[in-house]
């Protein structure tokens, strides 16, 4: 009998801790409020065209990267600041009519404000963002240059799974486009990207 009652009470133990274990890993399903971040980063392509005076254009996959961070301030809706951008690695060039390879890697670092919306109970969401941006050049390890300032925008669609009580996970695809001047002559360069994300989103 001893035998037996023990063997009860694991199973009942072993139950609620199961109970437990699933209700964790389930989570909460909407966002109420509260600190949010959202740290994302993929692979994708990206585009810089330069028109004058002769066409330049740079392209190729590029890395990108996404991190979001600020607060819930409506149910489902967090605003926050935006760092976002993407480099690519000796990408493809175009000077007119000839074609080759830029021996370099060309980053574009961009920061702004922006505003996720979460439709539930899919945890589908839609963010969007707008700043300013920076592109910058580095060629073989001998020459780095960067432009001024710049628009840019980003806009993600994404979906989360929870995996805890404050944790989701998820996969977005993201759009961006940016236009920003050249320090050594009046013209800018500008370009779009897209990219396919993974991401860790804290709320």
């Amino acid at each position: 009998m001893k035998k037996y009652s023990f063997g009860k009470k694991t199973v009942l133990v072993s139950l609620v801790l199961i109970v437990l274990s699933i209700n964790a890993f389930a989570g909460p399903r909407d966002h109420n409020g509260g600190f949010f971040l959202r740290l994302s980063t993929g692979l994708g392509g990206a585009q810089a065209e330069y028109s004058d005076p002769s066409a330049i254009k740079l392209y190729g996959l590029s890395s990108d990267m996404n991190m979001a961070i600020g607060m819930v301030v409506f149910p489902n809706m967090a605003l926050h600041a935006t760092l976002y951008g993407w480099m690519l690695s000796e990408p493809a060039a175009e000077i007119g009519e000839s074609s080759g390879d830029f021996l370099g890697d060309v980053t574009l670092g961009s920061f702004g404000i922006g505003m996720t919306y979460y439709i539930m109970p899919a945890n589908l969401y839609i963010s969007s963002s707008v700043g300013f941006s920076v592109m910058s050049v580095e060629v073989l390890g001998i020459f780095n240059g960067e432009t001024d300032t710049g628009p840019a925008i980003d806009v993600t669609l994404g979906k989360e799974w929870w995996v805890g009580g404050s944790w989701g996970l998820g996969v977005s695809g993201g759009f961006g486009y940016f236009s920003v001047p050249d320090k050594e002559v009046d013209e800018n360069w500008s370009g779009t990207s897209l990219a396919v994300r993974f991401s860790a989103t804290l709320n």
